[in-house]
């Protein structure tokens, strides 16, 4: 039994999950097996701050943005504040996770399936396919029960499909962001990237 289980691992959930075990509350945080976020790597000096994210999860520290334009022709963009902050994803939500754990939360590696609800008792069933680890690749029907689920499993959530209403209907925007090209003259204060 827990008071609240959290759907989805990434910086949101596990955030979520230590700041709910610090205040002492019993807390799954069920993620995914080997998900890696493609993108969102840009972390503000201020959340670097406010969430005390060590120096050493910081592959680069990128100062100037370049747009290029399909013509070639390009503009530079200052970062406010200093600079951006850029990490791995696969590093960094597993460095958030394990701090989670560390902070009491209970872990639970597993692809979310569906939850079912005792009214009468007002309790939630959170179904799941689980895994021993990360690296396993058999797997076992599961479920815990709950007060409360927290759905951080992202902008096509299966939690907010199967408990908010039309939630299929909102409209997403998505972005990805790639380096293509590395500048050839690298100022003072350029950090490159992997």
């Amino acid at each position: 039994m827990f008071d609240v289980v959290i759907i989805g691992g990434g910086p949101c959930g596990a955030t979520a999950a230590e700041d709910l075990g610090k205040l002492g509350h019993k807390v799954a945080l069920l993620d995914r097996p080997g998900r890696i976020k493609p993108c969102g790597g840009a972390v503000p000096p201020i959340l670097i701050r406010d969430f005390e994210i060590p120096d050493h999860l910081l592959k680069a520290k990128i100062v100037t943005a370049r747009m290029v334009s399909p013509t070639n022709r390009s503009v530079d963009i200052p970062i406010e504040n200093g600079f951006v902050g850029m990490v791995d994803r696969d590093h960094f939500d597993e460095w958030l996770r394990e701090r989670a754990q560390k902070n009491g939360a209970i872990r639970k590696i597993g692809s979310f399936n569906f939850i079912s609800r005792n009214r009468s008792e007002n309790k939630i069933l959170v179904h799941y396919t689980a895994r021993n680890s990360v690296s396993d690749t058999k797997s076992f029907p599961e479920c815990v029960l709950t007060s409360y689920v927290v759905g951080a499993d992202g902008a096509n959530s299966e939690v907010a499909k199967q408990e908010i209403k039309n939630s299929s209907l909102k409209k997403l925007v998505f972005a990805y962001h790639e380096i293509i090209q590395r500048p050839e003259e690298v100022s003072d204060n350029y950090e490159p990237t992997r």
